[in-house]
């Protein structure tokens, strides 16, 4: 019961949060920290129902000669909340830090990690690597019909794309090529399928070009800094240290520019309430990626 309340949780604010940065773009971090901080007390009462070993955990001794021991000595639930909550949380704010994800999106990893960490059947590592490649699954799908959303409303980026893919044509070649030896190698040895490698590869080497020209001509725009409100997020240039995040209003009074170029970012935080649904009711995530292998 306690676990299905955590697992309430992490949906119930993932989706709020969703809900928040489809309309707004802005997701308040009071949902985020509900839902790891509940993750967290709902694991810790699972383990003292289960039974913490309490002997063990004010035992200096054992903390500083085994500390695994003492760790495990917490109970199986609330062990698995942190570790699985610890790694998610890495992983999230890695990418934050890189500036790939904003930090919306890194909180609500942490909400998975910390909140859901094991399917109901119980403690297995399965499940939370489903759930990491259900993620990313999603999040790739996700961000595709994203881009061909824009893309259809903005069909000048399809010509953009096929002048750079004429200018291109000796790299692209070499890149269909190198997609060629390798699906060449998977037929020859049978440890893939190569018809299906060939076709995923020569078609990411002309996403790739489509997806950078939306980046670069669809998702920026150029404001004046008097039109600036908080929150939005500065072109990657203009940024300081890579890190995505929207600027404040004190940093827009020290901006002396008239105008600043911005950028809209995918609106990332559905997917992890969409992956955690999809986990929960079908597993999929490893096996996925085994049927595309």
């Amino acid at each position: 019961m306690l676990l299905t309340l955590s697992y309430a949780l992490a949906f119930s604010v993932l989706f709020i949060a969703a809900i928040s940065d489809l309309k707004t773009t802005e997701v308040p971090d009071i949902f985020p920290v509900i839902g790891v901080l509940g993750g967290l007390l709902l694991h810790l009462a699972a383990s003292y129902t289960q039974g913490i070993d309490f002997e063990t955990l004010i035992s200096f001794t054992v903390l500083f000669n085994s500390p695994m021991t003492w760790f495990q000595a917490l109970g199986d639930p609330l062990v698995w909340s942190i570790s699985i909550g610890i790694a998610f949380s890495i992983y999230g704010w890695a990418l934050y830090f890189l500036g790939v994800w904003g930090g919306a999106d890194a909180f609500a990893m942490s909400v998975l990690g910390f909140a859901a960490p094991y399917g109901l059947a119980g403690p297995d590592l399965a499940y939370p690597v489903n759930l990491f490649l259900n993620i990313m699954i999603v999040g790739f799908l996700y961000t595709l019909g994203f881009a061909f959303y824009k893309s259809l409303k903005h069909r000048k980026v399809w010509r953009t794309t096929y002048r750079d893919i004429k200018e291109q044509e000796f790299r692209i070649s070499l890149e269909i090529l190198g997609a060629m030896l390798i699906s060449v190698s998977g037929i020859y040895t049978g440890s893939f399928n190569g018809f299906l490698y060939f076709f995923i590869l020569v078609s990411f080497i002309f996403l790739y070009r489509l997806l950078k020209n939306i980046e670069d001509g669809l998702m920026r725009q150029t404001v004046p800094v008097s039109e600036l409100e908080g929150g939005e997020v500065l072109a990657r240039e203009e940024e300081k240290g890579g890190v995505v995040k929207g600027i404040t209003e004190e940093e827009i009074e020290d901006i002396e520019a008239e105008s600043v170029e911005i950028r809209e970012g995918v609106r990332f935080v559905p997917v992890f309430p969409v992956a955690l649904l999809i986990t929960m009711l079908f597993g999929g995530g490893f096996n996925w990626l085994i049927l595309i292998i």
